[in-house]
């Protein structure tokens, strides 16, 4: 199943649990730089930005503890 994504910004703490989650879920080991999600950092404030390679599996909305990502089922074309 594919999900969309929302992402709040006022949730998101850093700590990149959803970086890690897809990377071991992908590249079979915890980097960070490697996952289809990147979390940028300004200050206290961060920014997810999924690369073109995300599956939309939701594997980071699952592994977020704050709340910041959250996924829903993306709605399938008859």
């Amino acid at each position: 199943m594919k999900y969309k994504f929302t992402y709040d910004q006022k949730q998101c703490s850093g700590c990149l649990r959803c970086q890690l989650a897809c990377s071991r879920a992908y590249v079979k080991r915890f980097q960070p730089s490697s996952a289809r999600i990147q979390i940028f950092a300004s200050g206290e404030e961060y920014r997810a930005v999924f690369t073109e390679d995300c599956v939309k599996c939701g594997f980071c909305a699952d592994n977020c503890l704050f709340g910041a990502l959250v996924k829903f089922p993306e709605e399938v074309a008859a």
